[in-house]
């Protein structure tokens, strides 16, 4: 009986559609406005068409195996090439690390979390005072969440500049040094905060940026526009940069592409394990990093409930000579 049905022509040709279907909406998510959020969910939809081609060869169905097999193939291909990162140079010089001296690099971890997303107070208390991040960049902070951060981070964070939003803008830094810069330039009324700090003698800077969700062709625009705006303003820097905060964008989408081409920053997530995240985790909030950085370790963080609530990564500081060499080759 599973034999016939499986061989029942309707079937192949729904199959057929489906998998077609899937890989142009997640290739072109813009191009029906109505199923843009299937691109969020490329990475699963390409494991479930792997499993299915595995099901479907067990029941010894060439068609349908290679229908699945297929699209599997072509979502793997447009992942692998919709993200720019150097995770192969990474763990090459992770090999040669270990044959060469240890150099006094200047080390650094950020991390990322969104106050809306944790289940009580108390979760994301824990999480920001463990986290044994050296800058905090916090996002969605409201009047009552910025004297209760104030108030339970003074003594691990005693530098810290914070911009109270009632509604999604709101962001805080929080860092152990002391903040020699601070100033907000804005896309429309959506701030953007940037402050650069000193660490062992080196000048670093970081931009924390919140866009509002792609739900339509309008915000899309205004997402692209306030992407626009903030590669303007880092273009021409030249010390160590990280950008960091909610994107509501995937790595492999049009406009984050779009981002790091323009900026040439590196996206810290790719090339490491998601310990902490869950299967239908979308991930949205990035720390992109200059070249003058070397990324060196990915965290996730989750609250009791597995609620996805923020990142960490972890730079070291290349030495001036070796950026201006890597650059010139």
């Amino acid at each position: 009986m599973t034999q016939k049905l499986l061989s029942h022509p309707l079937l192949h040709l729904t199959t057929a559609a489906l998998v077609a279907f899937g890989v142009f909406v997640s290739v072109y998510p813009h191009a029906i406005s109505s199923f843009s959020w299937v691109i969020n969910y490329a990475v699963q939809l390409m494991l479930a068409f792997l499993f299915g081609g595995f099901v479907f060869l067990f029941f010894k169905q060439p068609r349908l195996t290679f229908l699945s097999f297929g699209g599997c193939l072509l979502l793997c291909f447009y992942l692998k090439f919709s993200i720019k990162n150097n995770s192969i140079e990474r763990w090459r010089n992770s090999i040669l690390k270990q044959y060469q001296p240890h150099d006094n690099q200047v080390r650094l971890k950020v991390a990322q979390f969104n106050l809306s997303n944790s289940s009580t107070p108390e979760d994301m208390a824990n999480s920001l005072r463990t986290s044994g991040a050296d800058i905090l960049s916090i996002h969605e902070v409201n009047p009552g969440w910025s004297q209760w951060l104030e108030d339970s981070l003074r003594q691990s964070y005693p530098y810290h500049h914070t911009m109270v939003d009632l509604g999604i803008f709101g962001m805080a830094i929080y860092s152990r040094f002391p903040l020699s810069s601070v100033d907000t330039f804005y896309y429309h009324e959506i701030p953007n905060l940037r402050v650069c700090l000193q660490k062992d003698g080196m000048d670093i800077c970081l931009i924390s940026v919140h866009t509002e969700p792609a739900l339509n062709e309008y915000s899309l625009r205004r997402l692209e526009g306030q992407l626009e705006t903030v590669s303007a303003q880092i273009t021409r820097m030249d010390m160590p940069l990280m950008v960091m905060g909610d994107f509501n964008s995937v790595s492999w989408s049009k406009e984050i592409q779009q981002f790091m081409d323009t900026t040439g920053l590196l996206e810290s997530r790719s090339g490491f394990m998601d310990r902490e995240g869950s299967f239908w985790g979308v991930p949205v909030d990035h720390i992109f990093y200059s070249q003058r950085l070397g990324c060196a370790d990915f965290v996730n963080f989750s609250d009791r409930d597995g609620r996805h609530i923020g990142i960490m990564a972890a730079f070291q500081i290349n030495p001036l000579a070796s950026y201006v060499k890597k650059t010139a080759e």
